[in-house]
């Protein structure tokens, strides 16, 4: 029974809201604090009437922080496109890159002229010899040759939409192809497509309609439902529609069970109808008539019979009949035989009625399919309040304190103005830290935001809406009202120490990101304690993290598209997996582009110097603007000396810990660029502040690891690496039981290189590659093995151009060469060695030294400062 409902006499509220119980708990704070020289609490004292208009102005504070978001968020324009730009869409953050069979299937029935389409894996087997350990075509019959089964390869079989001709198809065939490339997860590949085969069947049986039904349309109805059993057609749904649906068990469709998956054109797809769509295995008799039991019109089914067309003898069972493996059933119109009783009276339905009505359903269910598009939940639209207003607190006290719009009597003395000022100074401090507070509500979406130039974090206003503001923050005088402000909010925003500021700012980032289920910590600290990375730098790389997310997140598991032939794609290309443009941004790698890594290419070289005699000079510019961002202090004989230093200026102008400040005799900053001996390799002069000088710095340090850094990675997948034409080379097997980069007597299955410079900015230290291997781990899918190589710059010159043959070969850019090339980029890729910084054992002398730990170090293998022993 329901408990009797009734309107309680007094309302539940917020604490914050309630201004009654603010004054008590204030009260009995007052008598606490000052009951010694304080003992009138009534009403008519000072003291109380202050504390009202206080907890009035607090309850005012909590009422607007507890506006909807969408209005705390809106601007003045209330434009719902600064929404857009605050958060992600449900199109944006929650579809992702296509990553199981039905995901596969959803993005080609999207396809114009797709019916349906279904994956399966293919069938690839090598044998390998384990006494020889290599691989083999087919089985030689000799001792420890083993059969090896590759994974991760599939066949792709479609069903064309009807009436679709040759060349039609072989175009949808073309684009279905384009797509999966596109869409291609890591360590997999489509081997075949090709459309699905059929078989036919008839249908035949023996109706009772209702006296006023229309035999025609029984007909058609009947033929076009058991057709669309045998063959159920994927129908698309609008975002209304699927708000509207329930899933198997019962419940509403959630934003995030609708959005799950890849990006269609044509609405949604929900996954138990893709699933019911599925090639069929058999035909059960008992659903059919069920089916037509449905239609209206019928009233019952006599006898019926369905069989395959080819059959030669009866089915064993006729109400559960086999489907040939792999074919779609289709129902012969013509060669099926229905027949219609009214009253036991035999009807005949007229051949073009039928027709016609056959043909209206198959245009109705088809039209259908090709009207539904993309939708997305609409951005709220927040209305502006404009939560910063605020108005002076004193303005509300009786008029005899003199501290209001009235102001004090045309007779008062000096002593009572100097008293209705100290009052006035008393009571802004309260001012200014309510004040304060109503600019930071009004600032959340500069809180929130993922823009790498806003640093702050706290906000302030000028309480200016009392009378004589001007003398009580004792402003510039001879200054208008606006200047007097805009000084005094200056001064008030200077009070922030801009550390404090940046760190506040990267705790909101922090809670951003872990909305996210991620986390910057490892990274951060890492960069604080081995790099001397600044809090701003380290905004920079979150914002980045963010802004980006939703391709970093969706394509995590995407390959790169191995078709694309343009040169654009193939080297200094940003056509690379998804894992790798993830995991740059995890380790703030600025440039994840598929580039030289062994040699970087400098594009400003050095310059003549316009004084007499063999003088030469460099000066590092920007290729978009042409300022100079850095330049030698000293002249060089010949033209490389020149070059080779700057190559010096550019490896340590990365790192922060290379620069030095000072002041020159002109009173000018500058700042140098100076190697681990502190000499000088560079220089940039001319600046009027430190925080120019600052600025300047973190741009230069920006533009030089983004455009001549030497820190990238190369992800390469084993399965392309399979034999693909007659005298393609294998990859070499590994079956000893301590083996543990490779896997048995398969090297293709779910495998890859990574493949990292030991000599980068920040590779070259042990504890940062320590991180990256972890990260890398962590984010590998877990069906996954990678083998992660830190390689010398000698080993990575070779590799590289290797590689790049192979990617010119693989996207059929080229085919010269390609036998020997493939084999000698299998045999470098197999023989490079992990490189690790050089170490000296010593006795233990009581010296606290660095640990030197087996297996993650190697005496003179790899110099850190340029040298290789």
């Amino acid at each position: 029974m329901l408990s009797e409902l009734i309107i309680p006499k007094r309302q539940q509220r917020e604490e914050s809201t309630d201004l009654s119980s603010l004054y008590l708990l204030g009260l009995e704070k007052a008598r606490e604090l000052s009951s010694r020289m304080w003992t009138d609490y009534n009403v008519h004292d000072p003291g109380v009437t202050i504390l009202e208009i206080l907890c009035y102005a607090i309850t005012d504070l909590s009422y607007r922080s507890s506006m909807p978001i969408t209005d705390l968020l809106a601007s003045v324009e209330d434009n719902p496109a600064n929404m857009q730009s605050q958060f992600f869409s449900a199109r944006e953050i929650l579809l992702n890159r296509p990553l199981t069979e039905l995901d596969y299937r959803k993005l080609l029935i999207d396809l114009p002229g797709v019916k349906n389409a279904w994956i399966k894996p293919a069938s690839l087997s090598y044998y390998a010899d384990i006494i020889h350990k290599q691989l083999m075509h087919s089985d030689s019959g000799d001792p420890g040759v083993i059969e090896v089964d590759i994974g991760g390869l599939y066949e792709v079989t479609i069903d064309f939409m009807d009436g679709l001709k040759a060349s039609e198809r072989a175009s949808v065939l073309s684009e279905v192809e384009t797509v999966l490339h596109q869409n291609r997860n890591l360590c997999e590949d489509f081997v075949s497509f090709s459309k699905v085969a059929t078989e036919d069947w008839i249908l035949c049986g023996e109706f009772e309609l209702e006296p006023d039904a229309n035999t025609a349309r029984c007909k058609a109805e009947i033929m076009f439902q058991v057709q669309d059993y045998l063959a159920p057609a994927v129908a698309n749904y609008s975002l209304e529609e699927m708000l509207e649906k329930t899933s198997i068990d019962g419940s509403h469709y959630s934003a995030e069970e609708i959005f799950n998956g890849p990006s269609l054109s044509t609405g949604f797809i929900p996954d138990d109808e893709l699933i019911a769509a599925d090639l069929r295995s058999e035909v059960r008799l008992s659903d059919i008539i069920n089916i037509i039991m449905d239609i209206e019109g019928v009233v019952a089914v006599r006898d019926i019979q369905i069989n395959p067309k080819s059959l030669t003898a009866p089915v064993q069972d006729k109400w559960v009949v086999k489907v040939a493996d792999g074919k779609k059933v289709r129902l012969l119109v013509n060669d099926s035989r229905l027949v219609f009783y009214k009253r036991n009276m035999p009807m005949a339905a007229k051949d073009s009625e039928f027709t016609s009505q056959l043909d209206a359903l198959a245009n109705a269910a088809r039209v259908k399919l090709e009207t539904v598009r993309n939708e997305i939940f609409d951005i709220p639209r927040g209305q502006f309040r404009n939560p910063e207003s605020y108005h002076a607190l004193q303005n509300h006290l009786p008029a005899i304190y003199g501290v209001g719009d009235v102001g004090l009597p045309a007779n008062a003395d000096s002593r009572r103005i100097a008293e209705a000022r100290q009052l006035k100074a008393y009571l802004l401090f309260f001012e200014q830290i309510l004040a304060d507070y109503f600019s930071q509500l009004a600032h959340l979406r500069e809180l929130f935001s993922t823009d790498p130039g806003l640093l702050r974090s706290n906000f302030h206003q000028v309480v200016d809406s009392f009378t004589d503001w001007q003398e009580i923050y004792d402003s510039d005088p001879g200054t208008t009202d606006l200047e007097r402000k805009q000084i005094i909010q200056d001064r008030i925003d200077g009070l922030e120490r801009g550390e404090v500021s940046v760190e506040r700012r990267n705790r909101f980032l922090d809670h951003l990101i872990a909305r996210f289920a991620e986390q910057f910590n490892d990274f951060a600290h890492i960069m604080y304690s081995s790099f001397d990375v600044s809090p701003e730098m380290l905004v920079r790389y979150k914002c980045n993290f963010l802004n980006d997310y939703p391709v970093i997140s969706s394509e995590r598991g995407l390959a790169y598209n191995y078709s694309l032939s343009e040169m654009s794609d193939v080297w200094n290309s940003s056509n690379i997996s998804g894992l790798e443009k993830r995991l740059a941004k995890l380790l703030g790698l600025d440039n994840s582009t598929r580039r030289n890594l062994s040699d970087v290419a400098y594009d400003i070289y050095a310059e003549i110097d316009s004084t007499p005699g063999d003088e030469f000079r460099f000066r590092i510019r920007n290729r978009d603007d042409g300022d100079i961002l850095l330049s030698s202090s000293r002249n060089f004989v010949t033209e490389d000396n020149a070059r080779a230093e700057m190559r010096r200026a550019i490896l340590f102008g990365s790192e922060p810990g290379s620069y030095s400040f000072k002041i020159g005799s002109n009173g000018k900053f500058y700042f140098n660029v100076v190697d681990e001996d502190h000499i000088l390799a560079a220089r940039r002069q001319g600046f009027d502040t430190e925080a120019e000088m600052q600025e300047a710095i973190g741009e230069v340090m920006e533009y030089l690891r983004v455009n001549y850094s030497e820190e990238g990675m190369y992800l390469i997948e084993n399965i392309l690496l399979r034999p693909q034409q007659t005298g393609d080379p294998f990859l070499p097997v590994c079956v000893d039981t301590d083996c543990e980069d490779c896997a048995e007597a398969d090297p293709y299955s779910y495998r890859i290189h990574i493949i990292l410079p030991a000599y980068g900015t920040r590779f070259r230290d042990q504890d940062f590659r320590n991180f990256a291997e972890r990260v890398i781990r962590a984010e590998v899918p877990a069906h996954i093995l990678p083998r992660i190589c830190w390689i010398n710059k000698d080993d990575m010159a070779a590799l590289e151009k290797a590689y790049q043959d192979w990617l010119k070969i693989q996207s059929g850019r080229s085919t010269a060469g390609r036998i020997p090339k493939i084999r000698r980029f299998i045999k470098l890729l197999n023989s490079v060695k992990n490189i690790y910084p050089v170490e000296r054992l010593h006795e233990c002398d009581g010296e606290e030294r660095s640990k030197f730990i087996i297996g993650h170090k190697a005496l003179g293998s790899f110099d850190p400062g340029g040298s290789e022993e």
